[in-house]
């Protein structure tokens, strides 16, 4: 027996006592374990940017935070960045921005990009364009098209066989980007 504030306690009442507390703590980790596992199952998702297509926005090593909720046809707009599988690619996640919306025609031209008609935004690439991919694309109802930020660098719908991406393909927006140190780079 122990004195504890006051009054005695058997050594098999603190043993049950921690017990129980150990119990709680096994029990409300377990929850916790299971909480994030879900999560990462159908809310969110972490790509690690194994390239240079997407700088300056993201930079490889990089890993971006995505949300697989918001990726329905009303959700995705022109230049969200999005996480899916490329046709051409099925194994392999990429990261990219969108271009082209479902119906709309894309023409690639002399360092400019338009979608019906209209001159795009390119304040966020990282380098004037040069000419290879130049072409006009209609994209497919329920299908997008993609180019990386680094335009000059990057494989993307002008490059690939299957130039769309489908809707199915797509798995998250991408809405955070964690920006690591270069730990390989000696500069």
């Amino acid at each position: 027996m122990e004195k504890s504030g006051g009054r005695m306690i058997k050594k098999s009442e603190k043993q049950e006592d921690f017990k129980k507390r150990f119990t709680r703590a096994v029990i409300a980790y377990v929850l916790f374990l299971i909480m994030v596992f879900a999560g990462f199952k159908y809310i969110w998702v972490l790509s690690l940017v194994p390239t240079g297509s997407m700088e300056p926005a993201i930079n490889e090593g990089d890993i971006a935070l995505g949300t697989r909720y918001d990726t329905e046809e009303d959700d995705i707009k022109r230049y969200d960045i999005l996480i899916f599988f490329p046709p051409d690619e099925p194994d392999t996640t990429y990261i990219k921005r969108v271009i082209g919306l479902p119906g709309d025609i894309i023409e690639v031209s002399n360092g400019k990009v338009y979608a019906n008609g209209e001159e795009l935004d390119d304040s966020f690439v990282k380098a004037p364009m040069n000419r290879r991919g130049d072409g006009v694309y209609a994209v497919p109802e329920g299908c997008y098209f993609f180019m990386g930020d680094n335009r000059n660098n990057s494989n993307d719908s002008r490059f690939w066989k299957e130039k769309y991406v489908p809707m199915e393909n797509i798995v998250a927006k991408s809405k955070y980007i964690i920006h690591l140190p270069n730990l390989t780079d000696d500069k």
